[in-house]
Formats: structure tokens, sequence, C-alpha cells
């Protein structure tokens, strides 16, 4: 027979409550061990979230700000390469006409000339360049190309070209055409929108400006050399052998000064390509920081929680033994 009091009974309900939390205590444990996380941030915390929340809000920002750096990195190299490539049309080809013009034969004249048109057209087509479907130098409407194609503009300045008396009312209109605000150029060949392109978001509060702009007077400068050019190898304009050596040293002229315009503009397109590396790596050091910090607030040390796991199943285990011990109480035993 056993015996059972109201003692007994109470000892029994508190060895439950403190079998229960042990319990409780172990499964936290052993969850915190095997995540690396601390299963009660608020004990962690001292019920203070302010720290944590403003942690997990500059990770994510973190993030949004990696993506469109990466993003920006990738345009911008892609523009650095468009502009390249029109770099390489005009490149060497000014000083080359300028010499054909006050030398050269009326032969070879016509030969230096001969691949305008087509150097006119890879350049229309580099800035006309599309990278994930967004035009590199479409400004704020980056679903339009930049600008008509080398064909349609030529059409356009064929009538010029035709109507012009001579050489230099040529040279004057074509001027005209390619730089007067609201002229041919800005009026029909120019397809990009009417605002620049927006720049890139690398920190709160701070932003980089990546956009080249089709109407930017080196870009201007540059086509205008090699419209000239192309028009003079077509025939178009005055026909007279002097007047076609007065156009070709114009064009050489806008030429030489279209290719140290681009070169000034893709140096300014290399500087801000190195604020984006800067603020990249800026951004990563955040994060890394954030993430430490996160870490000691939410991450548990796995040598300090074995050692918890330790003691206190030794606890558990000591509250079994002395639980089955008082179960075996007898009358018989107590006597």
């Amino acid at each position: 027979m056993s015996l059972s009091t109201l003692g007994d009974a109470a000892r029994y309900a508190l060895f439950r409550r403190d079998s229960g939390q042990l319990k409780t205590d172990l499964a936290r444990l052993t969850s915190e061990l095997s995540t690396g996380q601390r299963s009660d941030l608020g004990r962690a915390t001292g019920g203070d979230f302010s720290a944590l929340s403003d942690i997990t809000r500059r990770l994510r920002l973190s993030d949004s700000f990696a993506t469109g750096l990466a993003q920006a990195a990738l345009t911008a190299e892609a523009r650095q390469s468009a502009l390249g490539r029109v770099a390489a049309e005009i490149e060497g080809l000014g000083p080359s006409l300028l010499a054909v013009s006050s030398s050269g034969a009326d032969g070879e004249l016509q030969l230096r000339l001969a691949d305008a048109p087509d150097r006119f057209a890879a350049a229309i087509s580099s800035l006309n360049t599309r990278v994930a479907g967004q035009g590199l130098f479409s400004g704020d409407r980056p679903d339009q190309p930049a600008l008509r194609s080398a064909e349609d503009i030529l059409d356009a300045l064929r009538p010029i070209a035709a109507a012009a008396p001579d050489s230099a009312s040529l040279i004057a209109d074509l001027d005209a055409w390619f730089h007067d605000a609201g002229a041919g150029y800005d009026g029909f060949a120019v397809t990009a929108g009417a605002g620049p392109t927006p720049k890139v978001l690398v920190d709160e509060g701070q932003a980089i400006d990546i956009g080249v702009d089709v109407r930017d007077t080196a870009i201007r400068t540059a086509l205008a050399g090699l419209a000239l050019a192309a028009l003079t190898a077509e025939g178009a304009g005055p026909a007279e052998p002097a007047a076609r050596r007065a156009l070709t040293e114009a064009a050489a002229d806008r030429l030489q000064s279209g290719e140290a315009g681009l070169i000034a503009l893709r140096a300014g397109l290399g500087t801000a390509e190195g604020q984006l590396e800067a603020a990249r790596v800026q951004n990563e050091a955040m994060r890394s920081a954030m993430q430490i910090e996160q870490g000691r607030i939410t991450s548990a040390d796995p040598y300090t929680t074995a050692t918890e796991l330790e003691e206190l199943s030794q606890r558990l285990e000591s509250l079994y033994v002395v639980t089955a011990r008082l179960s075996r109480l007898s009358l018989s035993e107590y006597l």
C-alpha cells in the first residue's frame, strides 16, 4: 500500500512543473544548437527590438543597392564599349582626310571618303545599342532607340546639300542642323526621351549619374563630321573640286573635334564607373558589418549552448531519479 499525503502531492506537482520547464529549455537549447540561432529573441534583445529592426532594414536596403549597382556597372560598361566603337569609326580619320584634302589627287580624295557612309551607319548603330531591351543612350525613354537610322538621317540631309549654293553654305547649314536647339538633329534625328537617364541610387541620399545623352556636343560634332564626309563621298552638294576639298577639310575638322570630345566623354563615364565600384565596396563592407552585428544578437554560441545543454540534461536526469525514488515509497518502507 502506497502512502500519499498532501505534502507529497504538492511535491509531485512541483516535480511536474520543474520537469515541464526543463523539457522546454531542453527543446530550446537543442534547437539553438542545431540551427545556430537563438530561439528567444525577446530574451536576447532584452525586449528591445529597435536595434535588430534597424539592422534588418539596412540589410534589405543593402540588397537593393547591390542589385542596382551590379546592373548599373553592366550598363556603364556597355555604354563605354558603345562609345569606344563610335570613337573607333572616327579615330585617325580626321587627320587622314585633312592631309588628302590639301595635297591629294581627286581620286585619292574619293578613295579616302569612300567608306564614310558605312562609318556613319556604324556610329549610329552603336549609339542605338540595347542591353536587356533598354536603349543605352535613350535618356528617360529606354524603350525607344536613341536615333533614327543612318539612312533616314542622310535622307533628311541630302536635300539640304543639294540646295546649298556653295561649300560654305552647306557647312553652315549642316552645323545648324546638328547643333541648333530644336533643329533637325533634335527635332528629327533624336528619338530618345527628352529627360536625362535616371541616376543610380547607391545609398540613402546618394546617387551617381552614369547617363550619356546623344545630345552631347561631342556626339553631335562627331556625327556631323561623319555625315558631311558621307555626303561628300556620295557627291551631294557642290561638285567643284575646290568645293569638295573644302567640304572634306570641314569634315576633318569636325571629326578631330568630335574625337577629342568623345575622349573627354568616356573619361567622365570612367570616373562614374570608379564611383560605382567604390560604392559597391562600401556597400559590401556595410553589409558585412551589419551581418556581424545581426549575428551577435541572433546567433547562439555553440560552445555555451552545448555546455548549458549538458547541464540541463544532468538536472533533468537527477529530477527523474528523485521522482522515481519518491514513487517507490510505501507504508512498510516508511515504518
